[in-house]
């Protein structure tokens, strides 16, 4: 009986992380920050799925207007 409760806890783990893979990701890819983070990407000619962080301009992480309001390290 234990084996059927380890193979069912699998089985339920294996379609959880199909679900998040096939559906999930995929659709936060059309949501609006991560569509537009995409587009920004290609335009400037890189895959957005093999970006390497250090190699590319810094890109803002927050909006200009908070950047001036906040100093986090003065």
């Amino acid at each position: 009986m234990k084996a059927f409760s380890n193979a069912m806890r699998l089985a339920m783990a294996s379609v959880g992380l199909a679900v998040v893979w096939l559906v999930v990701l995929p659709w936060l890819l059309a949501c609006g920050p991560v569509a537009r983070h995409v587009a920004r990407m290609e335009d400037r000619g890189v895959n957005p799925a093999a970006m390497y962080y250090t190699e590319l301009e810094r890109l803002p992480l927050r909006p200009e207007w908070l950047e001036r309001r906040i100093v986090l390290w003065p």
